[in-house]
């Protein structure tokens, strides 16, 4: 379904009954189908009829979605409860990485010195065991390398490098974090 949006988009004469139509596709998702109480039906429908590439990974309730079929999420992944994950610019999330409640990540943005005021797009990167605390915002082109942490309410502008722990507004270093990491984010919560 997506593809054919996408496809259909490029057509000058069909542009705003495109627009609606994807819209309404997004808007079944960010209000409807991703409250559904159960997350293997979530999954289902977020993978099949959304085409959001997912490994063995949780997606709680309530999280929103823009281009899901730009997203890429490896396994043990846990994104919580109020998350907002933009797709448009591409997000890559490695394996092993905790989404907290409520983090936003942008790919998209516009260039306010533009007299057009450009939509400029970035991508996101997560490395794996990456942990990213509640309401943090990540902003495009942001690169979280491998074991780094994102304190809470945190606004990340620049990359992060590897097994660092930044926070703040705009985040900057605190410390480093021990290399050893060992766990696996592979539980499942039927419910949430």
């Amino acid at each position: 379904m997506f593809l054919a949006l996408e496809r259909a988009r490029r057509h000058p004469a069909a542009k705003g009954v495109v627009n609606f139509f994807g819209y309404l596709y997004l808007a079944l998702w960010n209000h409807l189908f991703g409250r559904i109480p159960l997350y293997w039906l979530r999954h289902l429908v977020v993978r099949g009829l959304y085409g959001l590439r997912m490994g063995r990974s949780n997606l709680h309730r309530s999280v929103f979605l823009l281009s899901p079929w730009h997203i890429r999420v490896g396994d043990n992944v846990n994104i919580q409860m109020n998350c907002f994950l933009d797709g448009r610019g591409g997000l890559t999330i490695g394996n092993n990485v905790d989404l907290t409640p409520g983090v936003r990540i942008l790919t998209e943005g516009h260039d306010v010195d533009s007299p057009g005021y450009d939509t400029v797009k970035k991508s996101v990167v997560i490395h794996d065991h990456v942990v990213v605390g509640s309401w943090a915002l990540i902003m495009p082109g942001v690169t979280l390398g491998e074991g780094a942490v994102v304190g809470a309410g945190s606004v990340v502008t620049r990359s992060v490098e590897p097994y660092t722990v930044v926070a703040g507004n705009p985040a900057v270093k605190k410390r480093d974090r021990r290399r050893e990491i060992g766990y696996r984010l592979d539980y499942r919560r039927p419910f949430h």
